[in-house]
């Protein structure tokens, strides 16, 4: 009977190409350990990407940190007008506040945790002073507010991409920033000190005694200046150490553990969940592709 075959060849075919598909789909994450009869080694045991979750984790790695997070793209954002912007308002915010402090040196370095209260000669004062300077410079954690920018804007590939925004998840992300930001705060404490004792070294004499909105209403017409000299100190920092600050941090190596962190059955649920609509499609495409490979037979 021609009509039950037209039917039923079609109808098989779909069935087996839905079946093969689902199957193979399913062999990407399934088994989730290697299977074995005594000493043999089961075949594709363990499905695909358990046993390639490695070779995954390094590809994203690499993808993150030579393409997203490269010096190049980094030396770019840090030191991009929107970045340099930030800074500068940051220390135009840090001079503001100087010029309503009424507390004089004297009093700011005796102040309980700087210091204990002792006479000291102008060259003991101006190293007080200098490591006074140095610890403001350093504890302002000028490097968070670098970093957000940079992980801001350097981030969004990552979270408008649903695989990487899963794997690549807000403890990862947050651990680049921590390191980021910790590299950049270190590369400013190593600095300050030579900043600060420069710039005491030109007002010692004036600034025993002196308030602090004193001081301010002296530089106030040198505020531009001396905001320039903070940020060419900012962008010669980070011109010449750049290279080794990212060295250090090994972005790589954050993204690489996270999702070999993964256990298998979350990696398959996390992929499950941003390609699910994907995989349905092809397991669809599996069965339409054998019922038209049944009805050609039927014409062969």
């Amino acid at each position: 009977m021609i009509i039950p075959r037209v039917i039923i060849a079609p109808l098989v075919g779909g069935i087996i190409g839905y079946i093969t598909n689902d199957l193979a789909i399913r062999m990407l994450f399934r088994p989730r350990k290697a299977l074995y009869i005594g000493r043999f080694h089961i075949p594709f045991t363990p499905g695909l990407i358990p046993s390639q979750q490695g070779r995954i984790a390094l590809s994203i790695g690499e993808v993150v940190s030579q393409q997203l997070l490269n010096e190049e793209t980094l030396r770019q954002t840090l030191l991009s007008e929107a970045t340099l912007h930030t800074l500068r308002q940051k220390i135009t915010a840090f001079l503001h506040a100087l010029s309503k402090d009424e507390r004089t040196v004297s009093e700011l370095i005796h102040q309980p945790g700087i210091g204990e209260k002792v006479d000291i000669n102008a060259d003991a004062l101006q190293q007080k002073l200098t490591d006074v300077l140095s610890e403001k410079i350093t504890g302002a954690k000028l490097g968070y507010a670098v970093v957000d920018s940079v992980i801001g804007d350097r981030m969004d590939f990552i979270t408008q991409n649903k695989l990487f925004s899963m794997l690549i998840d807000e403890n990862a992300q947050g651990a680049i920033r921590e390191r980021l930001a910790e590299k950049v705060n270190g590369l400013i404490a190593e600095k300050a000190p030579e900043a600060s004792a420069a710039i005491v070294s030109r007002y010692r004499g004036e600034l025993r005694d002196a308030r602090l909105c004193d001081l301010y209403a002296k530089i106030r017409d040198r505020e531009e200046k001396i905001t320039d000299g903070v940020m060419e100190l900012y962008t010669s920092i980070l011109g010449d150490n750049l290279g080794k600050l990212l060295q250090a941090i090994n972005i790589e190596q954050i993204v690489v553990d996270k999702i070999n962190g993964l256990d298998p059955a979350e990696l398959e649920a996390t992929i499950f969940s941003i390609m699910k609509h994907e995989l349905k499609a092809i397991v669809w495409l599996g069965a339409l592709l054998g019922s038209l490979m049944g009805f050609v037979n039927l014409l062969l």
